[in-house]
Formats: structure tokens, C-alpha cells, sequence
């Protein structure tokens, strides 16, 4: 009986699932070695949606960003999703980085949506030393890339001493990207009683509006004040501009009165 075999040497079975024992012979070279400046691993895609890339290195010291590119010689960014396995719930959720910074070890598997492009890459953005291994393999198959929303992985908290304006300051989330806030949260605290008759503002930058509050100051010896308390739910606050930092300020609130602010927030584009 005839056989219709691949370029490989495999059998051909379509569409025919895959059984346990049954491994496929695969010539082809999937990966690199990446230790300099610009280095990529450059992968055409032919149709594929998804891209997942295994990186791993024991010492080096750079920076990795995912490009794609329609005509095949303009590029621009593209997030990565870092795989986490849930074992209770037993499946996979992501979430945004914008570039993976490797300090010194890295052993990991990140996903880049890639429906429609002509080519995907890896490429070292920023270069110190040592090298890193990086292998790509690409898919017709769509990969849920969240379940139950993007998880908050990020979070800020600021205060200062008494009388001082404190601020919390959202660093800048890399080119191209925004901060995704969930929540924000101020409180004022007194250990001596304050009869005030001013009132704080509490203000915002790089945030759709300017979001602002106004409070009075009067406080009691030992109180605590809690003069804003928004979570965002499932519509987290896109911040206004790209590639900028976000703050939020907690005005000077008199004598013997601190404040602090807690904001947290993911990466995305």
C-alpha cells in the first residue's frame, strides 16, 4: 500500500491526530545563539498566528525585544506575553512585558501574537555581555492569550514626611507602551489634631483628564483619612501618552499630617 510522505521523510497524516510514542523527525535548525548588539532570530511566517519563543541563558547581561515587519524591511515592537502556569486552575495565563531585560539567568517561554505579519525577530535592543539561546517555533493554531483578564503585576506606593507632597511615580513602561491602572488609593494619617481650614488637591499627570481631588484638611490627633479609594475593575485607566512616566501626587496636608498613595497598573500597548 502507498504512502505519501513530507519533504522529511514523515508520513503524511493530515489532519490525523497525533498518539503517544509518535515523534516527527525535523531537521531544521529552530533556534540561535544571540551575544552582540542587534544579533536576531529572524522567522518568516507564512501565515502562522502565534510565535512562542523559548529563552535561555546562565550569564548575560541584555535586553530582548520582539519586532514584526508587513513589508519585510520596516519593523516596530511588539509585546510579549511571559507564560505562567497556574497550577490550580491548571492553565496558562500572560502577561504584557515589553522587553525582557535579563540581569543574569533566564530561563523561559513568551508568546507574541503574529497574525498577518510577513516576519517576526527577536532582537537585542541593549547589549552588556554573555550571550542568550533563543528558539522559535510558529503556528496557524490562535493561542488564548487571557482567560480571565490581564492580571495587575505592578504597584506603587509612595509617602513623605509631615506637610510634604508625595508622589508616586509610575516609571516609563518602554517605547510604544502605557500604564494600565486598576486601582489608586490615598490616605492621610495625624499624630497631632490639625483644625484646618484648607483644602488639599490631590493631582495626576499623563492621565486621560487630570484627574483631580479636592479635600478638606482638618484632621484629628491619631486619625486617618481616606480621601480616595477608585479600583477600576475590568476598565483599567489607559495613561495618556506612550513611553511615559505617570504620577500621582498627594498634596502637603499640614502640619503633622502624612500622606501616602498606593497605585497599581500593568504594561500593555
Amino acid at each position: 500500500m502507498s504512502q505519501i510522505l513530507d519533504a522529511r521523510g514523515n508520513e503524511f497524516q493530515g489532519q490525523i491526530d497525533g498518539i503517544g510514542g509518535q515523534v516527527f523527525t525535523d531537521a531544521r535548525v529552530a533556534g540561535g545563539t544571540l551575544g552582540a548588539l542587534n544579533a536576531e532570530l529572524v522567522m518568516d511566517l507564512n501565515g502562522k498566528a502565534v510565535a512562542l519563543f523559548d529563552i535561555r541563558t546562565a550569564a548575560a547581561a541584555l535586553t530582548l525585544v520582539a519586532e514584526a515587519t508587513v513589508d519585510g524591511t520596516n519593523y516596530f515592537g511588539l509585546p510579549l506575553f511571559a507564560n505562567q502556569q497556574l497550577l490550580a486552575a491548571a492553565i496558562i495565563q500572560e502577561s504584557f512585558v515589553p522587553s525582557i531585560v535579563i540581569a543574569t539567568t533566564q530561563s523561559g517561554v513568551y508568546t507574541v501574537g503574529v497574525s498577518g505579519f510577513r516576519r517576526v525577530r527577536i532582537r537585542v535592543s541593549a547589549y552588556t555581555s554573555g550571550n542568550v539561546v533563543v528558539t522559535g517555533r510558529s503556528s496557524i493554531a490562535d493561542q488564548i492569550i487571557q482567560t480571565r483578564g490581564l492580571p495587575t503585576n505592578l504597584w506603587v506606593t509612595a509617602t513623605a514626611a509631615a506637610n510634604t507632597a508625595a508622589t508616586a511615580t509610575l516609571p516609563n513602561p518602554g517605547a510604544g507602551m502605557f500604564h494600565y491602572i486598576t486601582h489608586i488609593d490615598i490616605t492621610r494619617n495625624a499624630t497631632a489634631a490639625l483644625a484646618g481650614t484648607a483644602t488639599l488637591i490631590h493631582t495626576t499627570t499623563n492621565l486621560p483628564g487630570s484627574p483631580a481631588w479636592s479635600v478638606g484638611n482638618a484632621m484629628l490627633a491619631g486619625g486617618t483619612e481616606k480621601d480616595v479609594s477608585i479600583d477600576f475593575g475590568n476598565n483599567p485607566l489607559k495613561s495618556s501618552v506612550a513611553g511615559t512616566a505617570t504620577t500621582v501626587v498627594v498634596a502637603a496636608a499640614g502640619l503633622a499630617v502624612l500622606g501616602r498613595v498606593n497605585v497599581s497598573y500593568y504594561i500593555g500597548f
